[in-house]
This record gives C-alpha cells, sequence and structure tokens, in this order.
C-alpha cells in the first residue's frame, strides 16, 4: 500500500499528528544542553528527508533495535522548529519497523531531477577538451567503459545529508565540475586537465560503496567496511597500474582523492592533508557543492 500525499516528507509543512512509513537513513544519540540523552534519526522517502527526534527512556536499547535503511512505521508530531523559521521536523513517539510487503518499494526510491544526458554530455567535454594524454587515456579508460558508466550515472552521492538519491553521485560530479571551471577562469595557472581528472574520479567508490535502486539507500559490506575514499583510490591505483600511467603523475591524482574530505584534524576521513593548488580547489569546491545541495534538500 502507497503512503497518502499529504505523508509524502515534501508536504509536511504544517504543525501535525502523524502516523505513516518512512525509511531510516541515520540514526545518532545525541545529548541535550540539559544533559538528557535522545536520538537523532533522519528519515527519508522518496520526495526528501526529515529531522526526527526521540526521547525513550532507554536511548542505547531503542538506539540498537533500528535498522538503518530499514522501513518503519513511525508515529509521531510534525513541528516547525525553531518557530517562524519553515523548517518542520519529527518527535517520534513510535517506531517499528514494517517486513517487506507491507510498504511499497517505490515510495522510498529518490531519483535525480536532472536531465542525465545533458550531465553526460558535460562529462565528455571535459575529457574530450584535455590536452594532458595520460590523463584523457585514464578517463576514458573508465567513461568509456558501458559497465562502469551504467553504475556510475545511477549511483548515489551518500546515504543522507547530500545528493542521497538514485543520480546523485553524476549531479554531484558535475556540478564540482562546473564550479572547478569558474575556478580554472580566476586562476589561470591552475592545471585544469589535473583538476579536473580529480574531479571525476574522486567519488567513484561511491558506485560500490552504497546499494540502492530497490529501497533505501544503504551501506554495502565493502562500504562500510573500507570507505569510498579508499575504494576510489584502490580503483584509480589499478586502472594506472595497467596504463603505466608515470609515477609522478599518479601521486599527484591519487593525493587529490585522498585529500578531497580536507585536512586531517577535522575528521572528515581524508588521509592526507590537500597540498596542491588543484587538490585544495577540488576539496573546497567539493564541500561547497555537498554544503549547499544538503541545505536545499532540507528546506
Amino acid at each position: 500500500m502507497s503512503k497518502k500525499d499529504e505523508d509524502f516528507i515534501e508536504n509536511l509543512k504544517l504543525t501535525r499528528d502523524i502516523s505513516s512509513e518512512f525509511a531510516v537513513a541515520e540514526k545518532i544519540i545525541r545529548t541535550s544542553a540539559k544533559g538528557r540523552k535522545y536520538l537523532d534519526i533522519t528519515l527519508t522517502d522518496r520526495t526528501g528527508q526529515i529531522d526526527g527526534r526521540m526521547f525513550p527512556s532507554d536511548v542505547e536499547s531503542v538506539h540498537d533495535s533500528i535498522n538503518l535503511g530499514s522501513v518503519c512505521n513511525v508515529i509521531g508530531r510534525i513541528s516547525e522548529f525553531p518557530s517562524g523559521s519553515g523548517k518542520f521536523n519529527m518527535v517520534i513517539n513510535v517506531i517499528d519497523e514494517l517486513k517487506e510487503g507491507e510498504y511499497l518499494i517505490e515510495d522510498f526510491v529518490m531519483a535525480s531531477e536532472n536531465n542525465s544526458d545533458d550531465l553526460v554530455l558535460e562529462i565528455g567535454k571535459a575529457i574530450k577538451e584535455m590536452k594532458d594524454v595520460q590523463l584523457k587515456r585514464l578517463l576514458k579508460a573508465f567513461f568509456c567503459d558501458n559497465n562502469f558508466t551504467k553504475q556510475f550515472y545511477n549511483a548515489p552521492a551518500a546515504v543522507v545529508h547530500h545528493h542521497n538519491y538514485m543520480g546523485g553521485l553524476l549531479d554531484h560530479t558535475v556540478e564540482i565540475l562546473k564550479i572547478c571551471r569558474t575556478m580554472c577562469k580566476i586562476f589561470p595557472d591552475l592545471n585544469q586537465d589535473l583538476l579536473f581528472c580529480g574531479v571525476l574520479l574522486h567519488d567513484i567508490g561511491k558506485i560500490k560503496t552504497y546499494t540502492y535502486g530497490t529501497g533505501p539507500i544503504g551501506f554495502s559490506e565493502e562500504g562500510d567496511l573500507l570507505d569510498h575514499v579508499y575504494i576510489s583510490c584502490e580503483m584509480v591505483k589499478e586502472k594506472m597500474i595497467s596504463l603505466e600511467t608515470p609515477e609522478i603523475l599518479s601521486n599527484q591524482i591519487l593525493h587529490m582523492i585522498l585529500s578531497h574530505h580536507g585536512y586531517i584534524i577535522y575528521g572528515w576521513g581524508s588521509s592526507v592533508d590537500p597540498k596542491t593548488p588543484e587538490a585544495l580547489t577540488l576539496h573546497y569546491a567539493d564541500n561547497m557543492d555537498a554544503k549547499v545541495k544538503e541545505a536545499f534538500q532540507r528546506l
């Protein structure tokens, strides 16, 4: 049975009680300013995501009982917080996991609203205009592979926060590419070929990191254990070895991938600080696109 139209997240714009189905994308135990522990739960359906808060007496037990990626019947109350902000969230009273067949999978599969053909053309344009033969060869090894592109053009860019829908990885990549085109105009000394190569390859490991297409987005076993930064590096390194890419160029590309989450001190997942102009540009372009997209998705 499908969800009622008024219960889809994009329509939750009024203070009211609710009982409906949602997918669980994230669950975190937090502590309030008054020292009370509570559950911060991100709920999703095919129209978006909403923050939910739950205040059970046994926070740890309830946290452990909720499975990420599961679809649950949620009973609670929608409210605007802060008052007058136009931002709505949910106070959750009950959350019960549903079995397959008790919900319609299509209600929880989000997909990009962009024209994927236009985005694919942007990638083809970036590769075609490259002057560096080694970089062009590397990119063609991926983007002329139908098996790879089928996965890349359909994969999400995240489970939660930003571009967490089918086609999100393609959206995210092309948006960063456009940001970096502008950066190359402002800073013409940037190595555009190297930067664009880093943009197109830095997140390719996400095609193996997430499970998607048949319900809520989740983590694959490989993604959960290794994370997309490592997986991306391994995929690119393996390809460069087979193509005999020069070591100096190989190191520059791998450095951009390993550092694209920024400085290690921030704990965002980089294994090395960005140290080259191209690595810094990629990091800030990636971060800006992710943060701005997340802000729009939460409106």
